[in-house]
């Protein structure tokens, strides 16, 4: 006799693979995450907020990296205008 919730979940469909990470579609709707090793099981309305929560995240990080690279630049640039130093022969 064969288990038939077993069954249900044994079909799944690849949806999108990358060289880190592949979503698959079980028969029942949910999704499969695959991290490596790691696999997750989630339904698709939580993987829509994962989705734009780490947009977010990726959008907030790359604001926060070019916020520093500019204050980098101001205090370099600050430093060199208010330098007397020689920098060699011209």
């Amino acid at each position: 006799m064969s288990n038939p919730s077993k069954t249900d979940h044994a079909t799944n469909v690849r949806l999108a693979e990358s060289d880190y990470a592949a979503v698959d579609m079980c028969h029942c709707g949910a999704l499969q995450l695959h991290l490596g090793d790691l696999s997750l099981r989630l339904p698709p309305d939580l993987v829509l907020s994962l989705t734009r929560t780490l947009t977010a995240a990726l959008a907030r990080r790359q604001s926060i990296l070019t916020e520093r690279a500019d204050a980098n630049l101001v205090s370099v640039s600050a430093h060199w205008a208010g330098s007397d130093t020689p920098r060699g022969k011209a």
